[in-house]
């Protein structure tokens, strides 16, 4: 008897797994089409209702304002104008309230006058719009404070900058617009019902037209093909793009570069590059460590990304150096003005484990074809106006062959400053130094000039470093030394007694010889020591701290005086001041110049000079340039003033005569009035 067995099922065929296997991502595929679809209509409605707010305010509220309405608030006038050009709107409900904010969040308007003049604690989207961007925000408005408000439920809150002549010009507040967000809402759902039916009778087309075989047949193929092309874009992107920033890297920088200037060559015009190279990242990434270094590249690169247009490539070329391509810039101020506003943007501090990081570079800047038409060339020539601007602290230069050690010309001035050196060439001017507030000379400080047989009379930037880099810089000190010391001599003897101070470079300092040179040159001269001053600055001490002490406590020894230049401007003055003998300090010319400008500054002089009266130091301002800085200086009882409010620093002949109050020697307008008193020290 044979055992019983149940009829065999139905058997499911290829086509019926492939309707089960596709039907579910079917369903899943068009439910994900249908919420992003919703999210893109939502977001078209919200940016049209965002570019009517634009509209309003471009064309109604804009027009009826100037910049100090926003700074010193609207008039009764205008706000009844205003009143008045948005009353049908509000009537009807359209709008629920408008504001109108100045940068210091203060409500210069408002359709609610009890909140006109208060200042409120800006939003995040107000925030934005004070940056430039426009922003927006759906509330509910179920629970306003405003029972008016109540009636729209919910509302569509548009943020705009305010900006008076075009996009490029400051943001000078903001404008505020709640609209009412059913109609919108209303838009959004119609249009997401409609197209999600049509999307919906699509895939259901779409998956009873599938063929089994082909769609198996397909989905492997696009399958295949998918993968592909992304290892392939994979591939390129890593071969064009930093790992770290994402950004374009330095093989991508050059070739967009490249295509900038072809295509100047076919319509006219200029191509900026910029080099940026990170102040004290070393110090950072040793400090931090390397990810949190990793951390700052990346927040610079998006920082970098947000302030240029997005024609304009920011690139990672490595390390802390970044570059900038400006296809298209009008000229050096416009590129200046670029690299500006990328310093501007790395200011804002950067947080890193409970340190705030104040960011900064030194920026060089190059254009095409007017430094070169080449990539490589503009990206050397970028480089070297960028360590100009690092070793001069002027934060950005733009490149200038004087500058280049490495162009002709500058190898041609090296090949030449030999000859001057020993053809008399050079000549000293001096800038005379007096007593606060006396007015009396007491000193010079004295200036090189070389007097160029061709390029005219040519200052100290312009080859004391070539002297540094070739060598020649032991015979140029020995040449100004003697001069100067030559010089007070002849004053001295026509009556003139003074002081003089010369300045050291950063191999001077480390000369084991140079205190030997400067006492046969006093003895040779017949000069006291204490009436010759050597200025040094705090940059040059960093050269080799060691052996520049060894140099200045043998100078100290002969009774040379010691002063150091620029003081405030360099890394470690209080350390040095403690460890090195010297009797006085000059306050840098950039701060005593604005101080009556930035209070920063003006702390910066005060500081310093109770410091030099608390350590016994002599101070010493440079760059006084008006009766206000003398006679402020004067106030706070700094010890000598130096700058053009006294006189501009002047050949040996003129100077002898602007001191004896000769009419025809070239003395400052200004110092004119206290010419009684600028007269010479006698022992």
């Amino acid at each position: 008897m044979r055992a019983f067995r149940p009829p065999p099922g139905p058997r499911v065929g290829l086509l019926g797994k492939f309707a089960i296997a596709s039907l579910v991502p079917i369903v899943l595929l068009g439910l994900v089409l249908a919420h992003v679809l919703r999210a893109d209509v939502k977001q078209r409605a919200v940016a049209d209702a965002s570019q009517s707010a634009i509209v309003l305010e471009q064309s109604l509220v804009l027009p009826r304002l100037t910049p100090a309405d926003l700074r010193d608030g609207l008039g009764a006038a205008q706000v009844r104008t205003l009143d008045a050009l948005l009353h049908a709107s509000v009537v009807t409900k359209e709008i629920a309230r408008v504001k109108i904010w100045n940068r210091q969040g203060r409500a210069v308007y408002a359709t609610d006058h009890t909140i006109i003049g208060k200042r409120f604690s800006p939003s995040d989207e107000l925030r934005r719009a004070l940056a430039g961007r426009t922003a927006s925000e759906v509330s509910d408005l179920t629970a306003a404070e405003n029972r008016d408000d109540r009636s729209f439920k919910r509302a569509l809150e548009v943020y705009t900058p305010l900006q008076f002549g075009g996009r490029r010009t400051p943001v000078v507040g903001a404008f505020e617009l709640y609209l009412r967000y059913l109609p919108i809402q209303a838009t959004i759902d119609h249009d997401t019902e409609r197209l999600t039916l049509i999307l919906l009778g699509g895939l259901a087309l779409l998956y009873l037209a599938l063929v089994p075989i082909a769609a198996s047949a397909s989905t492997r193929l696009r399958r295949q093909a998918s993968v592909l092309r992304r290892q392939a874009e994979e591939n390129e992107h890593l071969a064009l793009h930093d790992t770290l920033t994402g950004l374009p890297n330095r093989s991508l920088f050059r070739d967009r570069a490249a295509q900038a200037i072809l295509a100047t060559r076919r319509d006219p015009g200029r191509v900026g590059l910029l080099l940026l190279d990170l102040d004290r990242f070393k110090e950072i990434n040793d400090t931090l460590g390397h990810r949190n270094g990793d951390a700052v590249l990346e927040e610079v690169g998006r920082r970098l990304c947000a302030s240029v247009r997005a024609t304009d490539t920011v690139a990672r070329l490595g390390g802390d150096e970044f570059g900038v391509l400006l296809p298209r810039v009008r000229d050096a101020a416009a590129a200046l003005t670029v690299a500006d506003t990328l310093r501007h943007a790395l200011h804002e501090p950067l947080v890193l484990e409970g340190i705030a990081l104040d960011l900064d570079a030194s920026v060089g800047v190059v254009l095409s074809p007017d430094h070169g038409d080449e990539v490589e060339t503009l990206l050397q020539r970028a480089d070297v106006a960028m360590y100009v601007a690092k070793s001069e602290r002027t934060r950005c230069e733009l490149y200038s062959p004087s500058r280049d050690e490495y162009s002709p010309a500058r190898l041609a001035l090296a090949g030449e400053l030999r000859r001057a050196i020993d053809g008399g060439e050079l000549v000293l001017h001096f800038q005379p130094k007096a007593d606060l507030p006396s007015g009396r000379v007491r000193g010079v400080e004295a200036l090189v000039r070389w007097q160029h047989p061709d390029r005219g009379l040519l200052g100290p930037d312009q080859f004391v470093p070539l002297a540094e880099r070739t060598g020649l810089i032991r015979e140029l000190t020995r040449h100004v030394l003697a001069a100067a010391l030559r010089q007070l001599r002849e004053w001295e003897a026509a009556g003139i007694v003074l002081d003089v101070a010369v300045n050291l470079s950063a191999r001077d300092l480390v000369d084991a010889e140079l205190p030997d040179t400067v006492a046969g040159l006093l003895d040779e001269h017949g000069v006291e020591p204490r009436r010759l001053e050597l200025e040094i600055t705090e940059s040059v001490l960093l050269t080799d701290p060691t052996r520049a002490g060894g140099v200045l406590a043998r100078l100290d020894a002969m009774g040379v005086r010691l002063a150091i230049d620029d003081f405030g401007s360099g890394y470690s003055s209080l350390a040095y001041l403690k460890r090195l003998p010297v009797g006085a300090i000059k306050i840098d010319r950039s701060f005593v110049t604005n101080m009556g400008r930035d209070e920063n500054d003006a702390v910066i002089v005060r500081s310093t000079i109770d410091l030099g009266r608390t350590l016994g130091l002599r101070v010493v301002a440079e760059g006084v340039e008006d009766e206000r800085a003398w006679s402020e200086l004067a106030r706070l009882r700094c010890d000598q003033a130096q700058g053009y409010f006294l006189s501009r620093p002047l050949p040996a002949e003129a100077l002898a005569a602007w001191l004896r109050g000769a009419r025809a020697a070239p003395f400052a307008a200004d110092g004119s009035r206290l010419r009684g008193a600028l007269l010479p020290a006698t022992d």
